[in-house]
């Protein structure tokens, strides 16, 4: 395998990106050293009023509540992790150690001999990542500064300070991703706001310290480290957001990485590629398109760059982020690993909600509105009882009072790699009566489990009509890189009909899905020449009994029950069945599934119990 992902990784590049990554890759010989001198270098620490904060006198009562409780936690080192997982990582926390296993990785190893993918006792690198992105600490740093209680502010200055002390430029895990870096660079543009706003001399003295510490080598160092190629999805977003942020805050940084408004034409460009003309992200991650989206605006809004075609295509990204998420049980399509920019949310269990509800003016989203003022102009809540089609994006949604349908005919993803895609090609996802009933199945993880992650990815984890002697493509070659892309699937609407269909390995399949007030019905045309498989996977909470021939019931607490009946030219079988789900980055859970196998065509009808 280790062979084939080398293979399949130069088939990935261009002849011109092969021989930038040579001459990269020699160039880093003496990084360690270079880093080493910027570090050290004296430099002008000036900076300016970006991000300008709002004040106290405007804050909401349950935020400043809600940050003094965060605080308390945190500064005892008890984290939620991913924004659900209890965990303790220290006060100050280990920054090497991977909460969720207890696996301690070598901090003084140079980072370039370092495997982030493959690490000892299957440590992964992202639940390590996590602790480092010093989210946490702006947190600590808005609750001191919107309550006035600075003794928390104190205590993330003093871990800042532990993490400069124990994380050597160049060396450890810590230096191997400058994705990480910038996101690094972009909590502590907020940090060093924060800071100032206290009008504490003692505050603003170590802070000085901290910057001079900080700033530049992040800085320099994610601008020579950051993405190219087929590598440049949204880590190179994220590493051009940081530092326009970064150099709009301390222009200094000017003569290592150059003026903002040069890197944020960059930045415009990576936009226009990597979000379609009708909003979708090329990815193909849902969690991944609102990570990217808030690190534009973030940058935007430095540099007040908000305009044109750019403000457009972000605006027409939100819309489409209003469209496709369904708040508050949402469930992802694609890779999801619950990343956060900066934690502007009122809890970060509620973001995806929050954010969504910010875009549509809603109270939900007060929270962010005061954090970041007014959302783009113009979003509107989807018209009820009517397909909205995304055609680039291959997403189609439906909503009206009972019924939302989130339907699947999407490429693999972004480029040759389509390093977050899944195989879900042609899947329907459904809520009823907001709450979610069939779901995506979800990421599981990224290095720490790739088996698990691999199944959760697979065709058989989605509900699109799969051959019962399954699929061999695509394949993955490794946690970032998809081999032999199937083909982009047809998607039209039809008299109120959502037609997909797709071809792939010498055989057609289609799915027409049709929504009313009262039932949705999906029918599947797999051809007779051999059985297929569908798996209708049910979310969390959800109990499913059979009926009667071809019919079965779905209870759950919450919700009043759902009728589901199949009826097929040929059903050789169906079964109740256990299946995996990951409703967040690094959790599992066991929900029902009916696994139906059939020839020719099957129709599946939900309907709401009378």
């Amino acid at each position: 395998m280790k062979a084939a992902w080398y293979a399949q990784r130069l088939r990935a590049m261009s002849v011109g990106e092969i021989v930038r990554r040579v001459i990269e890759r020699c160039a880093r010989m003496g990084e360690a050293t270079k880093l080493k001198k910027v570090a050290t270098k004296s430099w002008d620490g000036t900076f300016t009023d970006y991000p300008q904060l709002p004040w106290r006198k405007q804050v909401p009562a349950d935020l400043r509540k809600q940050l003094a409780a965060d605080a308390e936690k945190l500064v005892r080192g008890e984290w939620a992790l991913f924004g659900w997982k209890a965990v303790e990582v220290g006060a100050p926390p280990c920054w090497h150690r991977d909460p969720t296993l207890g696996v301690v990785i070598d901090p003084g190893t140079p980072a370039e001999k370092l495997d982030h993918r493959h690490l000892e006792m299957s440590a992964d690198a992202r639940a390590i990542w996590e602790v480092n992105r010093w989210a946490e600490m702006t947190r600590m740093a808005m609750h001191s500064a919107l309550n006035g209680d600075v003794r928390a502010i104190r205590v993330a200055q003093l871990w800042l300070e532990d993490w400069c002390d124990r994380n050597t430029p160049g060396y450890g895990i810590n230096w191997t991703s400058p994705l990480e870096a910038a996101l690094r660079l972009m909590n502590f543009c907020w940090f060093d706001a924060l800071v100032r706003g206290c009008d504490d001399p003692d505050l603003a003295r170590r802070q000085d310290e901290l910057t001079a510490r900080i700033v530049p080598v992040h800085a320099w160092w994610v601008w020579r480290r950051r993405s190219f190629g087929s590598s440049a999805n949204n880590h190179l977003i994220g590493e051009l957001c940081a530092l326009v942020m970064a150099v709009t805050r301390w222009p200094a940084l000017e003569k290592s990485v150059g003026p903002a408004q040069r890197v944020w034409k960059l930045l415009e460009r990576e936009m226009m590629q990597q979000f379609h003309a009708d909003g979708g992200n090329k990815e193909q991650a849902l969690h991944y398109h609102l990570f990217a989206w808030e690190m534009c605006w973030h940058a935007g809004a430095a540099v007040d760059g908000l305009k044109g075609e750019v403000l457009e295509r972000l605006t027409q990204a939100a819309q489409y982020f209003v469209d496709v998420v369904e708040a508050p049980e949402g469930w992802d399509f694609g890779d999801s690993d619950d990343a956060q920019v900066l934690p502007l949310a009122l809890k970060r269990s509620h973001a995806v909600a929050e954010f969504r509800g910010w875009m549509l003016g809603r109270a939900e989203g007060a929270t962010l509105r005061f954090w970041l003022g007014d959302p783009p102009k113009g979003l509107k809540a989807a018209m009820r009882g009517q397909w909205r089609v995304y055609p680039e994006s291959g997403q189609a949604l439906w909503r009206d009072a009972r019924w939302t349908v989130r339907a699947d005919g999407s490429p693999l993803g972004l480029g040759s790699m389509a390093a977050h895609g899944h195989l879900d090609a042609l899947h329907v996802s459904l809520w009823f009566e907001q709450q979610a009933l069939v779901i995506d199945p979800g990421t599981g993880a990224y290095y720490g489990n790739p088996a698990l992650r691999t199944r959760l990815a697979a065709w058989d984890a989605h509900n699109g009509p799969v051959p019962a002697s399954g699929l061999t493509t695509p394949l993955r070659l490794g946690a970032f890189l998809w081999s032999a892309h199937h083909r982009v699937p047809a998607m039209e609407i039809n008299n109120d009909i959502c037609l997909m269909s797709l071809e792939r390995e010498k055989t057609r399949v289609q799915r027409a899905v049709h929504a009313a007030s009262d039932r949705v019905e999906i029918c599947d045309d797999a051809g007779h020449d051999a059985p297929h498989v569908v798996t209708w996977q049910l979310a969390p909470g959800w109990r499913v009994e059979k009926e009667r021939k071809n019919g079965f019931l779905c209870r759950h607490a919450d919700c009043i029950p759902v009728h589901g009946i199949l009826n097929g030219d040929h059903i050789e079988n169906w079964e109740i069945v256990e299946r995996e789900a990951s409703p967040h980055f690094r959790e599992l859970v066991t929900t029902q599934a009916v696994k139906v196998t059939f020839k020719g065509t099957l129709t599946t009808i939900w309907r709401k119990s009378d």
